[in-house]
């Protein structure tokens, strides 16, 4: 509703120098997929913390941070789901974004800075207009919609899920 007011707010985020602690992870790269992927995707709470269920409230395991101990914690339905509902993002809100040279404010003018400095080309979306035959023919130099046996272009072609492919 304040445009203006927005825009002052985000160029004041986007001048800030945010430096983040980065760490290198003593299990590799797999750990830290296997960590984000958690994080990214869990739900706000899991069935088996739900201990109880009544017509009038829910009962789940809670941390107490304060005393390190794990304890039950009873709301009223209305409030459980409100604090559930707390966790769900509004329409066109996504968990992960890109920032600083992939943000999309300035990822147009970044990535030609940064080709310009390391000396790279600038591709021209050669394949952008191709179906998906014409670009198996043009990279690959394959052909579908011929028979690699008999050379006949009279080819009934149709998906088969979960059918593995024999050689």
């Amino acid at each position: 509703k304040q445009p203006e007011k927005f825009n002052r707010f985000l160029s004041n985020l986007y001048s800030t120098e945010w430096v983040p602690h980065i760490k290198e992870t003593f299990k590799g790269a797999a750990n830290v997929i296997e960590y984000l992927g958690r994080y990214t995707h869990r739900i706000a709470i899991s069935n088996s913390r739900i201990t109880d269920v009544s017509e009038t409230s829910v009962t789940f395991k809670v941390k107490d941070y304060k005393s390190g101990s794990n304890t039950e914690l009873t709301l009223g339905n209305e409030e459980f789901i409100r604090r559930f509902l707390m966790h769900v993002l509004p329409k066109g809100f996504v968990k992960i974004r890109h920032y600083g040279i992939l943000s999309n404010r300035t990822k147009r003018k970044k990535v030609a800075i940064i080709r310009a400095l390391i000396g790279g080309r600038v591709y021209k979306p050669i394949y952008k207009d191709l179906s998906g035959l014409q670009l198996l023919k043009k990279m690959f130099g394959i052909d579908p919609g011929v028979c690699r046996y008999c050379g006949s272009s009279n080819i009934r072609r149709e998906s088969l899920n979960g059918v593995k492919k024999l050689e």
